[in-house]
């Protein structure tokens, strides 16, 4: 984590300061494991109003100094303001890290969108997210997107390609775990690695109602081989701390194991208290997950992110969160990040790990 002494506020203090922005609906792919695809069905029948440029300016200015914003969706590359809505939250709020997630599938605009990205950012350090599920027709697929594969490739050849000229980003390879791809993951973490295309690799455990229920609860052995080999073989390049990044994808990965084996809770949630999500037409929830949970939306809120999670829907969603159980990587991570004593439980793992390889 870059400078933690000096930005010990943003991890353990208190006040929101991680925001999950699904900034369009829009996707151009149809996986049957999306946890958003009731939104995003809709979304490409009908001309939703998403949140304009204007008006996310207005939330970001009422919001605190930022940790970190996800622009997710749908497909973020399919705003065409993609580029300017980065710069509304590196600026307004002095983002530490934005994550951007990306099928890859719109190669021909990746240097025009990235490259100002990285360029008009340079304090803020961009964690790229590239989905891969499956090597060519199998990915193909998945995503329901004939021809994504290739597209997916040279989305991510590209953006190696500008690492001579950017520091401040590194490429993840995602791989959503489910029972369609469980038994096909370790050829693919394979040929992942044996592009040289990506700093690391990640593999997220299928969530929420995806529109296929079958895919839901994989072979956690295999979840755990998979996740142990990644450690054990690839390290993590490029980002600031990556020896972190990898002890703290380790003990997240213990989590999920822990809470879908047992059904138990063992980790604090920080949802709609210092974490929470807004989606494109302006609705704010605790989080993915919990479909029914809207806090509100801030067009009928003066734009005020804090002020709604500080309401009386916003606290009764607080509390919520420290009861209930889920798998959701991104709730398990914050449960690190946020705890002083969780943190040197990472920093531990971290030196133990290193010193393992060594």
């Amino acid at each position: 984590m870059i400078d933690l002494l000096g930005n010990a506020v943003l991890f353990w203090g208190k006040g929101f300061n991680y925001l999950i922005f699904q900034i369009t609906n829009r996707c151009n792919a149809a996986c049957e494991h999306c946890f958003n695809w009731r939104n995003t069905e809709k979304a490409n029948k009908l001309h939703e109003k998403e949140l304009s440029l204007d008006e996310i300016d207005m939330i970001s200015r009422k919001l605190p100094l930022m940790l970190l914003v996800n622009l997710c969706g749908g497909e973020p590359t399919l705003r065409e303001d993609l580029p300017e809505i980065v710069k509304l939250f590196a600026v307004n709020n002095r983002t530490k890290f934005i994550t951007i997630p990306t099928n890859g599938f719109l190669p021909n605009r990746t240097e025009e969108i990235f490259g100002r990205i990285f360029r008009e950012n340079p304090d803020t350090f961009f964690r790229i997210g590239v989905s891969l599920d499956g090597w060519e027709e199998e990915h193909d697929a998945i995503r329901r997107h004939p021809g994504g594969f290739q597209k997916t490739l040279k989305t991510a050849a590209v953006l190696r390609r500008m690492k001579s000229s950017y520091s401040n980003f590194f490429v993840e390879a995602n791989i959503v775990f489910s029972t369609n791809t469980q038994n096909t993951i370790h050829k693919l973490v394979d040929n992942i690695h044996s592009t040289d295309m990506f700093d690391s690799i990640a593999v997220l455990y299928i969530r929420g109602n995806p529109k296929d229920s079958d895919l839901m609860q994989p072979d956690l052995d295999k979840y755990k081989k998979i996740n142990r080999e990644i450690l054990e073989r690839f390290r993590v390049r490029r980002h600031p701390s990556s020896r972190i990044l990898e002890a703290l994808t380790d003990m997240v990965v213990e989590k999920v194991i822990e809470v879908e084996s047992t059904g138990g809770r063992c980790f604090k949630c920080f949802s709609a208290d210092r974490m929470a999500v807004l989606n494109a037409i302006g609705e704010l929830y605790p989080c993915e997950i919990l479909e029914d949970s809207l806090i509100g939306n801030v067009r009928d809120r003066e734009y005020d992110i804090p002020l709604m999670l500080d309401s009386p829907e916003g606290r009764k969603w607080s509390e919520y969160a420290k009861k209930c159980v889920c798998t959701w990587e991104c709730a398990i991570n914050m449960s690190f990040i946020y705890q002083p004593l969780q943190s040197l439980r990472v920093f531990a793992r971290a030196i133990r790990n290193t010193a393992d390889k060594e």
